[in-house]
């Protein structure tokens, strides 16, 4: 018997993500901004009024949310999903939130018998829209089996790296990486084309040297058409860096880099940049950027 399957929150990576899933099998969706939700219903999905609602219609429940706070609104009070979750069910969180909310939701849904699978995703809204995505899960073997074939419609690279909670961690490294890969990229760039190296040039070496990196040539791209419309956000860039921090807080752990970073971003964000695109940090040297 197939599984009935859900999917909430329809932002710049969970509308693709569940028109993928869409694509396959019946999905209803919920969205707190119901137009998104529409134009899927317009292909073939089922419309949902609340998070209740998905959850009664849906075995497998896919979320895809902003932050800890959001993630918390659709899960808690009588118009939540874990207020109607009974044994077999799974929620599968692709957010990116904190292992201690993680932890906490898991323990509460594990208590009505059903499953929490975190499965924060990497790859942008260009993995998101081409199912390209790198998926991380944190669950239970069992629960794995059963979503695996619903991931790789979603995504290219699916692995199991633990038990729940684990996926948030290391979604939370990873973001860390990265983030100080684009600010290395954008300082290294911002300072090539002060020295009057042009644009092509720094990308052509860069990309093809001990200096290459996705964030290299995602930064050259953007400053090369100027546009720092939002994949991923300032503000979202500097919450997951928030989350290593506090990771790493938990553990007494030091990250001084990521300290470092936190703090450039927060000044980047307060400069108005707050919607845009984190690629636009290499716009803090100047407004100049052709």
């Amino acid at each position: 018997m197939a599984e009935r399957l859900g999917f909430i929150g329809l932002g710049i990576m969970g509308f693709p993500m569940a028109a993928h899933l869409l694509q396959h099998h019946p999905v209803t969706v919920y969205n707190r901004s119901v137009e998104k939700a529409e134009r899927l219903a317009a292909k073939g999905a089922n419309l949902a009024s609340s998070p209740r609602q998905v959850a009664e219609a849906s075995d497998i429940i896919f979320v895809m949310v902003s932050d800890d706070q959001a993630l918390e609104s659709v899960m808690e009070g009588d118009d939540g999903v874990i207020s109607v979750m009974g044994p077999d069910q799974i929620i599968v969180d692709h957010s990116t939130v904190s292992v201690r909310l993680t932890e906490v939701l898991g323990a509460r849904v594990a208590e009505k018998g059903a499953q929490w699978c975190d499965a924060p995703v990497t790859g942008g809204d260009v993995g998101a829209k081409n199912a390209t995505l790198t998926i991380m899960v944190g669950s239970d073997p069992e629960s794995y089996r059963r979503i695996e074939p619903y991931l790789t419609l979603m995504g290219k690279f699916v692995l199991r790296v633990g038990p729940t909670g684990k996926g948030q961690a290391l979604k939370v490294v990873s973001n860390l990486v990265s983030a100080l890969n684009l600010m290395a990229a954008a300082e290294g760039i911002r300072l090539g084309l002060q020295a009057g190296l042009s644009l092509d040039a720094l990308e052509a070496v860069m990309t093809h040297g001990s200096a290459q990196s996705f964030e290299v040539t995602k930064i050259a791209d953007r400053v090369r058409r100027h546009d720092f419309s939002p994949g991923f956000s300032v503000a979202n860039r500097l919450k997951d860096l928030d989350l290593a921090l506090a990771l790493a807080d938990s553990l007494g752990f030091s990250a001084p880099l990521g300290a470092s970073a936190q703090t450039l971003f927060a000044a980047h964000k307060a400069l108005g940049f707050q919607a845009d695109d984190e690629s636009s940090y290499v716009l803090r040297w100047s407004q100049r950027h052709d």
